[in-house]
């Protein structure tokens, strides 16, 4: 009997108290705490740059394919399958479009079709007159088009937004932050905003 109860001291002497174990969630609460916004800041990040790279791979395919086939080829906001719309944040699609009339035609092919961001982002297109589409000729050059698309991931901030600029000639770079002040600017050099 002294054997067993000395085991039994032993196996609950290896044991934590419940004081110990509330210290040991306590300071696993703190750290998890400083943790979380840095974790949750980088993954807006990185959806941020994954989405934007999407476009901008598309923007370049739809541009080359427009000089290499020397035919118009649009790049607009997806309404539905084969559709331009103008809500960008159901996804994009990029085709061969001669005939002007922003739907893909049984004899016209999708090049690209981009599937909708992040549930909860924002993905939007300033451009003049309004166009929520982007038509290249076959000289590369948009027609009578110049803008930029803003991304914002889901419960983002102005720090978190990210854009490209496009300018008619076809040319597109990403918006950057020359004033180091972490946001970066539209291509009049304002501070871009994510919708709250």
């Amino acid at each position: 009997m002294g054997k067993n109860s000395h085991s039994y001291v032993h196996g609950y002497r290896q044991g934590y108290s419940l004081i110990e174990l509330l210290f040991v969630l306590c300071i696993t609460s703190i750290l998890l705490g400083f943790a979380l916004p840095g974790f949750a800041s980088m993954l807006r990040n990185v959806q941020g740059d994954t989405v934007m790279n999407s476009v901008v791979n598309a923007y370049q395919l739809a541009r080359n394919t427009a000089i290499s086939q020397r035919k118009p080829v649009v790049f607009c906001a997806r309404a539905d399958a084969r559709t331009c719309g103008d809500d960008w944040a159901r996804g994009a699609l990029v085709f061969a479009d001669p005939n002007n009339n922003h739907v893909q035609d049984d004899d016209e092919h999708i090049i690209v079709d981009i599937a909708a961001p992040p549930t909860g982002s924002s993905l939007t297109m300033k451009a003049a007159l309004g166009k929520q589409y982007l038509r290249f000729m076959d000289n590369g050059m948009l027609e009578n088009t110049a803008g930029s698309l803003v991304y914002c991931p889901p419960n983002a901030t102005a720090r978190d937004a990210r854009n490209i600029i496009f300018t008619r000639n076809g040319r597109i770079r990403f918006g950057s932050d020359k004033n180091h002040d972490g946001i970066r600017e539209n291509a009049e050099g304002q501070p871009l905003d994510c919708p709250s």
